[in-house]
């Protein structure tokens, strides 16, 4: 595995948690519908596939 694949992984994996944080932060301080809970779990997934999808098409600076 090169290194730049690998310093990838590590800011994606960073990246990930925190958009779970987000999720977290969320569910902690506001009472949500199971609706909203599902809308928001939907939208940081949609969140999470877009920014892999930028990290593996992009050049590390």
């Amino acid at each position: 595995m090169s290194v730049e694949k690998t310093i990838k992984e590590n800011l994606t994996k960073e990246i990930y948690t925190n958009i779970d944080k987000i999720y977290d932060s969320f569910t902690q301080h506001y009472i949500l519908s199971d609706e909203h809970e599902s809308l928001l779990i939907k939208q940081l997934n949609k969140l999470k596939d877009q920014l892999y999808l930028i990290s593996q098409n992009a050049k590390l600076s």
